[in-house]
């Protein structure tokens, strides 16, 4: 039995496709060396989680002990690194021009005692946020700490003036709010970023790979012997080629499973099946894409520029960085031509979520429905690789 599937028109094609993958370079980039010094690249990248101790400078006209505390907490912080104290803002704002620091915190002189009198002051915070990430975290973190410690000044003050600890304690804080962060509660950037960029690493390589696989064979005329191989059926020969770029793609997506939940503490909360089910669709669905660009471009050059824009454009209109139903219509239907929009659902909803598997049905159809377009195309593309027209074109 084993012996008469090894000998099949399928396996024919595989076999061939193995030695022309061996003995190319290119291949070999594309399967395996290439995914692997990526996911590598992005795992160094996100190690930490979050950015921590991004540098700022602080201005402290008034050197209070007061200010001193405000001081110490703000440099307390995991995002904050104070390597400067300036008195002077002119100079301190050079610094931030010439990139070497991200924000400067001023304490306004008098600011100690206006405090204690039970009086309004306030401390003027310069943040350099054409990095919105950066920006966000030194204002989220200087923020909690100046918010603790007016909150304990407001305590002393109140207790100076005769009121109990518990009252003055609940004067501080009237309304207080019970917070739960459900689906990343370590605010770790690598649980939405390394997560999705190593799926699009992923469909970036077998995109333009399955492009580059089919096209070669126009390129060096070799098409004739590649469906002779397949006893002349299409179907046969676009199986046995693409099969073994499949298996390579889904042995690098369990590395990567691999490297997000060993080295980068990400846990699948919902079922994993579900997960490698999904995958194993967007995979099959880019290199259904391919034949789909290959059919309506007749060019492999053409293809190979348009995956790549096409493949890296997945992520804008996946919804995990910006939410689709934000962007104006025309992007929202544009969102559905990519099937990592719907890879993203299937991750979201089983990956973070924990929902109900039923919940994935809808994107996994709609991946399906990316291979079946792919499949009906398979008669255009044989008339592509046998037409001399279109090989003058590669």
């Amino acid at each position: 039995m084993y012996k008469k599937i090894w000998d099949s028109w399928l396996f024919n094609v595989v076999k061939r496709e193995v030695r022309r993958m061996i003995n190319s370079w290119v291949y070999l980039f594309m399967t395996l060396l290439g995914p692997l010094l990526s996911f590598i690249i992005v795992m160094n990248i996100f190690v930490e989680g979050t950015p921590n101790n991004l540098p700022i400078t602080v201005i402290d006209y008034d050197n209070s002990a007061l200010s001193r505390n405000i001081i110490n907490m703000v440099n307390a912080t995991k995002s904050v690194n104070i390597i400067s104290s300036s008195l002077d803002l002119n100079q301190a704002r050079n610094e931030m021009l010439k990139g070497s620091i991200d924000a400067i915190l001023v304490v306004p002189q008098g600011f100690e005692k206006e405090v204690l009198r039970a009086q309004n002051k306030t401390l003027e915070l310069y943040i350099n946020n054409t990095n919105v990430l950066k920006g966000s975290l030194i204002q989220s973190d200087i923020y909690k700490a100046i918010n603790t410690a007016s909150t304990g000044v407001k305590i002393q003050v109140a207790m100076k003036g005769g009121t109990k600890e518990e009252a003055a304690y609940a004067q501080s804080y009237p309304v207080q709010l019970d917070q739960h962060i459900l689906f990343n509660p370590y605010t770790n950037y690598s649980y939405f970023l390394a997560t999705s960029l190593f799926p699009v690493l992923l469909i970036v390589f077998i995109l333009l790979g399955s492009i580059y696989a089919i096209g070669i064979e126009i390129r060096e005329g070799t098409t004739k012997l590649w469906l002779e191989a397949a006893n002349n059926k299409i179907n046969v020969a676009v199986i046995g080629k693409l099969l073994p770029y499949l298996f390579l793609m889904i042995v690098n997506t369990g590395i990567s499973n691999y490297i997000l939940s060993e080295h980068l503490g990400f846990q699948i909360k919902g079922n994993w099946l579900i997960m490698m089910l999904g995958q194993i669709f967007m995979l099959v669905a880019y290199q259904a894409t391919a034949i789909i660009m290959l059919c309506f471009s007749g060019n492999t050059r053409l293809s190979l520029s348009l995956g790549s824009a096409y493949s890296m454009m997945a992520i804008t209109f996946s919804g995990l960085t910006f939410p689709v139903f934000a962007m104006p219509k025309l992007a929202q239907v544009f969102a559905h031509i990519f099937p990592f929009y719907y890879w993203m659902q299937i991750f979201m909803s089983q990956g973070l979520r924990n929902a109900p598997i039923f919940q994935t049905i809808i994107p996994l159809l709609m991946l399906l429905l990316f291979i079946v377009v792919g499949w009906m195309l398979l008669p255009r593309l044989e008339k592509i690789i046998l037409d001399s027209e279109f090989q003058n074109k590669l």
